[in-house]
């Protein structure tokens, strides 16, 4: 039940927003990731060293996007102004900084996730050697 200060600030359908966007493409590059992954599959650690080569390249990736998104020149131009309704679009001069920190936020997230997943890629892969090694 909804009471009568219940209500969504413009900034969180904007958070939302940018989680949906940073996601999708970062969904869309995980699954190429993971493509080539399977293709490498006949030598594991090869398969998992590739994992993590891409996942470090996402990472990097989305931190340099977060990096130059204060930058941005036009902001009604962007992909959450887009998909966020009209009636529920701010005023520009407001927007830009919602948008803008939003944005931020979730790429080095999504950043942070790319690079600890890479490591955890790079670790097991070094176990799968390790194994490997032991195993007679």
């Amino acid at each position: 039940m909804r009471g009568p200060l219940d209500f969504a600030l413009p900034s969180d359908s904007i958070r939302d927003l940018a989680r949906l966007s940073v996601l999708r493409a970062a969904g869309f590059t995980s699954l190429a990731i993971v493509m080539a992954m399977m293709g490498s599959m006949h030598d594991v650690a090869l398969a998992l060293r590739i994992g993590a080569c891409g996942y470090l390249i996402l990472g990097l990736c989305l931190g340099y996007a977060a990096a130059r998104y204060p930058h941005r020149q036009r902001i009604d131009e962007t992909e959450v102004w887009i998909m966020l309704a009209p009636e529920k679009r701010p005023a520009l001069s407001v927007a830009r900084g919602l948008i803008v920190a939003a944005m931020q936020g979730e790429l080095y997230e999504k950043a942070l996730w790319s690079s600890l997943l890479a490591a955890g890629l790079i670790g097991a892969s070094g176990v799968v050697l390790l194994v490997r090694a032991v195993a007679p």
